[in-house]
C-alpha cells in the first residue's frame, strides 16, 4: 500500500514548463468530451473529489520542494473565461481544473503535473465516477484506474530516469524555420477553431496512404501552411512541426506524469509544395526519429543537462533563466508550429451511449 506522500518531486520533463510559462505560453492543455445530456455540476463536483483522492499526486500546488500535498478544498466551476488560461503558480493551490458548460465537461492542466496521456488517464477516471455517480452501470473492462484504488508509487515514478542510460546527447543545430506571419491577438488573448471530424474516416484515408493518422495530420498541415502562408519568392525555410511523441509505447511504465519527446519534423519548401512530397518528408523524418536509438538519444536530452551535477549546484533561479533563455532563442526559434495527436481516447463500451464526441487544445 502507498502512503500518501506531502511531496512529490518534479519529474525531468515538468522542470521545464514553470520557468517559461506565460501568458501568451500557458503550458496549459484542455481534454473535453461532449455529453448527450446537460452535465449537473453536483455530481461532477462530487466526481472530481473522488477522481483526486484516487490521484493524489494531482491534488498539489508547486512549492519550492516540488509539488506539496495541498489541504484546500476542490471546487469544479462554469466555464466563463478563454480556455488554456495561465495559472498563478506562487497563489493556485491546484494545478487543474475541472469546468464544465452546456454539456462539456472539460479538464485543464498545467503541463509539469502530467503530459497528455497522463492527463487522459485523470479524464477517463473523472468521467467514470460522474456517470457512475448519476446512476450509469459500466463496466470499467480494465480501460481506466478506478477511485477506491490504491495509487502506485510506478503513477509518478520520473520514468525519464528510469530508462535513461547515461549517455551524452547529440549536438544538433537546426537552421531557424519558416514562421507564420500575422497580427498577434492582444496578451492572453486565444483564438481557438474546434473541427470535429469521424476517427474511421480519417483512418481510412491514412491507410490509402501507406501513413498513420500522425503522419497525414503533419503531412495535411505542412501542405496546408505552404499554399497559404509561403511566399516562394522570398521564403526559404523548411516548415517544421513540433510533434510530442508518448514513449510510452517504447519504455513501458505507468506513470502518469510527463513522458514524452519533441519531434521536429522539417519539411523543406520545395517538398510542402504537394501533399505527396510533404507526407513523404514527414514519414521519412518521423519514422526516422522514432527509431529505438533515436529515442534513446531524446532521453538524453532531456535528462543530460538537468541531471549534471554542475547544473544541479547552480542555484534554482539562475537555472530557471537559462532556461528561459534557451527556450525564447532556440526552442520557439527552430518550429513553425505545434501538431499534437492526443491518440486513442478508449473509453469502455457502457461510457460510449453517453459521449457524442472528444475535443483537446494545446496551449499556444
Amino acid at each position: 500500500m502507498q502512503k500518501i506522500r506531502k511531496i512529490y518531486p518534479v519529474d525531468t520533463a515538468a522542470k521545464l514548463f514553470p520557468p517559461t510559462a506565460r501568458p501568451t505560453n500557458t503550458s496549459v492543455f484542455r481534454l473535453s468530451v461532449l455529453l448527450k445530456e446537460e452535465v449537473d455540476p453536483e455530481a461532477l463536483q462530487s466526481a472530481a473529489e473522488k477522481t483526486l483522492e484516487r490521484y493524489p499526486y494531482m491534488a498539489v500546488r508547486l512549492g519550492k520542494a516540488g509539488f506539496e500535498k495541498t489541504g484546500a478544498p476542490y471546487a469544479v466551476r462554469e466555464e466563463t473565461g478563454t480556455p488554456c488560461a495561465p495559472f498563478d503558480l506562487e497563489k493556485d493551490e491546484y494545478l487543474l481544473r475541472v469546468l464544465w458548460y452546456g454539456k462539456r465537461i472539460s479538464v485543464e492542466l498545467f503541463h509539469a503535473l502530467a503530459d497528455g496521456a497522463g492527463g487522459l488517464e485523470f479524464f477517463k477516471t473523472l468521467l467514470y465516477c460522474y456517470l457512475t455517480g448519476g446512476g450509469a452501470k459500466i463496466d470499467p473492462q480494465g480501460k481506466l484506474l478506478l477511485p477506491g484504488e490504491t495509487p502506485r508509487e510506478e503513477e509518478h515514478e520520473d520514468s525519464f530516469l528510469k530508462y535513461y542510460d547515461g549517455r551524452k546527447a547529440p549536438v544538433r543545430k537546426m537552421p531557424p524555420a519558416f514562421k507564420i506571419r500575422g497580427e498577434p491577438l492582444p496578451e492572453g488573448g486565444r483564438n481557438v477553431l474546434n473541427g470535429v471530424l469521424g476517427i474511421e474516416g480519417l483512418k481510412k484515408a491514412a491507410r490509402r496512404q501507406k501513413a498513420t493518422v500522425t503522419e497525414y495530420l503533419c503531412a495535411l498541415m505542412a501542405h496546408s501552411i505552404y499554399r497559404e502562408c509561403v511566399n516562394e519568392n522570398v521564403d526559404d525555410e523548411p516548415i517544421v512541426l513540433s510533434v510530442p511523441v508518448n514513449l510510452r509505447g517504447a519504455f513501458p511504465t505507468r506513470t502518469i506524469r510527463n513522458f514524452f519527446s519533441i519531434i521536429n519534423v522539417s519539411v523543406p519548401v520545395g517538398h510542402a509544395k504537394t501533399f505527396g512530397g510533404a507526407l513523404q518528408a514527414v514519414k521519412e523524418e518521423l519514422r526516422d526519429k522514432t527509431q529505438a536509438e533515436s529515442l534513446m538519444d531524446a532521453l538524453a536530452q532531456s535528462c543530460g543537462v538537468m541531471e549534471n551535477p554542475v547544473v544541479k549546484a547552480v542555484p534554482q533561479f539562475m537555472r530557471d533563466a537559462g532556461t528561459r533563455f534557451v527556450f525564447a532563442f532556440f526552442s520557439e526559434d527552430v518550429k513553425t508550429m505545434t501538431v499534437s495527436n492526443v491518440g486513442l481516447i478508449d473509453l469502455p463500451a457502457d461510457m460510449l451511449p453517453y459521449v457524442d464526441h472528444a475535443e483537446s487544445i494545446i496551449y499556444p
